[in-house]
């Protein structure tokens, strides 16, 4: 007589999500994909315009975002989303190429002072004594001291912080750096330092949603909340209805992961739930008539520019492409000082103020925009401020103590691992792991 699969409900069909559900569904579970919203995708969800993929947040990758080049290749979109397209970073106000190839190229950092350009050269060696305490899976907690910015003050200078360590933090989520934690820094110089950024050639909210489509996905379906069962099992409240689970995966921010799942919670993982803080995001994404530049180009804004955009892209359409081709395209991202400024700005004003500092940045840029479409969110990327690691120290070990006394609610999203996207896929993996652990023979 065959065994009846476990059952799994995950809340959430964004990236994290979906990965989760992807995996548990490969390993033999019985697997419901719930998701409030008309269509799968969360924060990467797009739409197409007149053959233009507007994507909400594109971000270039390396080859450092393993997790996420594995889970496009298992979805069998490998060969739609690659080669990535080789990306030419700059720093705004200079005309040289970011172009680091080891060592000895961090001092030719453009901008980056006389002596502060010697002191540099000493990452690699910092990066080499902090090894055995920066893992790119798990929380760095014994680095978590000092913000990026003390950081780089004391070791490499004010220069050097505003002209690349603070951008190049920012590349993949917004933030401050005189608030973030230095290991968020850390983690992303171990996994992209020397790498070449690329764009990939279809946007990763198609993947998701690709991906969703092969999953037993529901959509417009909100989750009112959990309780335990009789019999051990996890009820899931939908509107008038439920669902019998065994675990329950929360794939949810963590306001929301605590709304659903208070009741069961402990006090430990209701209080880290709670703490978790998110930076406002604004954004605008522009067609353009012509291509601004033969090949995809980023420019990182320094804090010192007094610019509102904290990153530009710019891409030429190609055939193919989520661009078409004779077409450009430009993604304008703000500082998050400027988002939390204008929240009760109207998006329009908005916009057209992100556009002339693109016009400032770029001079004549704004003539080549055909439309534009405005993007805003007050919980965009989760804050990993100093002290947040620790917290996930915590949290793990409160996690694990809940599992081995029976809980089967689990949690993933990038708030757990790295404000990217390939942290969001590593909390899944690990998610799916732990519920594999729990409930398998």
């Amino acid at each position: 007589m065959s065994t009846r699969a476990p059952s799994v409900v995950v809340v959430g069909a964004g990236l994290a999500g979906v990965v989760a559900a992807w995996r548990l569904v490969r390993r033999g579970f019985s697997v419901a994909l719930l998701e409030r919203e008309a269509r799968a995708g969360g924060a990467l969800a797009g739409e197409w315009r007149e053959g233009f993929a507007i994507d909400p947040w594109p971000v270039p990758f390396t080859d450092g975002d393993r997790a996420l080049l594995a889970f496009v290749a298992e979805t069998g979109l490998r060969d739609e989303w690659l080669p990535l397209r080789p990306v030419r970073t700059q720093i705004a106000g200079s005309e040289r190429r970011l172009d680091l190839r080891g060592r000895a190229s961090l001092r030719r950092i453009p901008g980056i002072r006389g002596l502060e350009a010697l002191r540099v050269l000493r990452l690699p060696r910092l990066l080499s004594r902090y090894a055995d305490r920066v893992d790119a899976d798990w929380p760095a907690a014994r680095l978590d001291d000092r913000s990026l910015a003390d950081f780089a003050r004391l070791y490499f200078g004010s220069s050097v912080l505003d002209r690349w360590m603070a951008p190049s933090a920012l590349r993949g989520a917004p933030g401050d750096p005189h608030e973030m934690s230095r290991v968020q820094f850390l983690l992303d110089f171990q996994r992209h330092g020397f790498q070449h950024p690329g764009l990939a050639r279809t946007g990763l909210g198609e993947v998701v949603e690709r991906a969703a489509g092969e999953l037993p996905l529901r959509v417009d379906c909100p989750v009112r909340g959990l309780k335990l069962r009789k019999d051990g099992c996890l009820s899931v409240s939908l509107e008038g209805r439920a669902l019998r689970a065994d675990a329950v995966v929360l794939a949810t921010d963590a306001a929301e992961a605590l709304r659903i799942a208070e009741p069961l919670l402990s006090a430990a993982e209701r209080d880290f739930l709670s703490g978790v803080r998110y930076l406002p995001c604004v954004a605008v994404a522009a067609a353009l008539c012509r291509p601004l530049d033969s090949r995809p180009r980023e420019i990182w804004v320094p804090r010192s520019a007094g610019s509102p955009l904290q990153t530009l892209l710019v891409e030429p359409g190609i055939a193919s492409g989520r661009v078409p081709k004779g077409r450009g395209f430009a993604w304008l991202r703000a500082t998050p000082a400027f988002a939390g400024s204008v929240l009760d700005v109207p998006d329009s004003a908005v916009e057209k103020e992100l556009l002339a500092a693109f016009d400032e940045i770029w001079p004549g840029a704004q003539r080549s925009v055909d439309f534009s479409h405005f993007f805003r969110t007050q919980r965009g990327a989760p804050r990993f401020g100093v002290g947040h690691y620790r917290a996930l120290s915590r949290f793990a070990r409160v996690r694990r103590d809940r599992r081995a006394a029976g809980s089967r609610v689990y949690f993933a999203g990038d708030q757990l691992v790295h404000p990217s996207y390939e942290g969001a896929v590593l909390s899944a993996e690990r998610v799916a792991d732990a519920v594999c652990e729990d409930l398998l023979p």
